[in-house]
């Protein structure tokens, strides 16, 4: 019996099989890839919450007050409000109260310890003085301490202060007044009808004033109307002095009016004083002022003359007879000092024939200013 071997059969793959076979391999490779990178591009989930607490702040004092604001209600003029204001350290160092400042009128003082430690109490001491105010009135109080976060802390009192007798105005500008002019201004006194209270004189210290007074109704109240009339001979020069009111309140029975101003001739000077302020021994400063004549004649300057060495004065005519440029010079080589006199203008004006300027300063040492 013979036995016939078959080679085994050879697979053939035609061309066309080939190329599919490599391009299905080249679409899956993407797949794979992208199956492969796809956990490496999921988002890194977020770290647990840190439980560590944050840092405290660093160690300081701390001032808090229990009130910011006291107000006294409605006093009578002549009251004096008295207030305590109370703060603690709600710090964990020494609080130090470095000073207490106040406005017009008002005094502040710290009552307990300058240095108060943490968690313990201190007081500031507020009072006000009414005698010299009416109407509604805010004062402050500054207090300047070592809290770092709150280096200066406002209190502040108000309320209203209430009058017997109204002023208006409660002091009386005259203004700068031609000599010789009929110059008259008027003040007014008024109280509550309801009031047992009557004003019962008015008079004034000044020679140079002229005062009389009537009767006054107006707005449901009563009281005097003050005619101040300055008299037309009047020297020329500063006009100061006070009208005194009596009247029939228990509490005020006198009430002081202040009353100023300037009388002016025919010769005007402008400014009418001079500050140098402060100035180096060396340097040169120097002021410059104006006189005019406001005669119907004409005014010259004969000379000048300084009570103070360290101010020189040189004139210079502007229009003559009219007006001349008047300048004053500290004096280098003065001595180092304060510098306080005047200036003496003479004039062959019949009535004015010297003009005095007043002149203030310092002349310092050099480098002394930075001492």
């Amino acid at each position: 019996m013979k036995f016939h071997f078959r080679r085994p059969r050879r697979v053939r793959l035609s061309y066309r099989t080939l190329i599919w076979s490599a391009i299905s391999s080249l679409t899956l490779l993407p797949i794979l890839l992208c199956h492969d990178t796809s956990a490496a591009n999921q988002e890194t989930p977020p770290p647990a919450p840190s439980l560590t607490a944050p840092a405290t702040e660093p160690q300081a004092p701390r001032i808090v007050f229990q009130e910011l604001l006291h107000d006294f209600g409605t006093l009578e003029q002549g009251d004096q409000v008295n207030h305590l204001f109370k703060f603690t350290n709600q710090g964990s160092r020494d609080l130090r109260i470095e000073s207490v400042k106040t406005s017009c009128g008002c005094t502040a003082a710290v009552v307990s310890s300058e240095v108060t430690a943490p968690g313990q109490e201190g007081m500031i001491s507020a009072t006000f003085d009414t005698s010299k105010f009416f109407g509604e009135r805010v004062k402050t109080v500054s207090v300047h301490s070592n809290d770092p976060l709150q280096p200066v802390t406002t209190l502040t009192l108000q309320g209203v202060i209430a009058v017997e007798v109204t002023i208006e105005p409660i002091q009386l500008y005259l203004g700068r007044v031609r000599r010789g002019a009929n110059t008259t201004h008027t003040i007014e006194l008024l109280h509550d009808t309801n009031k047992p209270i009557s004003i019962t004189d008015a008079t004034v210290t000044s020679p140079l004033i002229r005062l009389r007074s009537e009767d006054l109704e107006k707005n449901g109240k009563k009281g005097k109307k003050l005619f101040v009339t300055l008299r037309k001979d009047a020297p020329l020069g500063r006009v100061s002095t006070d009208i005194t009111v009596t009247t029939t309140s228990q509490k005020h029975p006198t009430l002081s009016i202040p009353v100023f101003g300037h009388i002016e001739g025919d010769m005007l000077v402008q400014p009418p004083q001079v500050s140098f302020g402060v100035v180096r021994k060396g340097d040169t400063k120097q002021q410059d002022i104006r006189i005019k004549s406001r005669s119907s004649k004409p005014v010259h300057i004969v000379r000048t003359q300084s009570s103070t060495s360290t101010v020189i004065a040189e004139v210079a005519t502007v229009k003559d007879g009219e007006e001349y440029s008047l300048t004053l010079k500290v004096n280098p080589e003065g001595t180092a000092g304060q510098i306080r006199g005047e200036v003496q203008v003479f004039t062959d004006h019949p009535a004015e024939k010297v003009l005095s300027i007043p002149v203030y300063g310092m002349l310092s040492e050099p480098g002394a200013e930075k001492k």
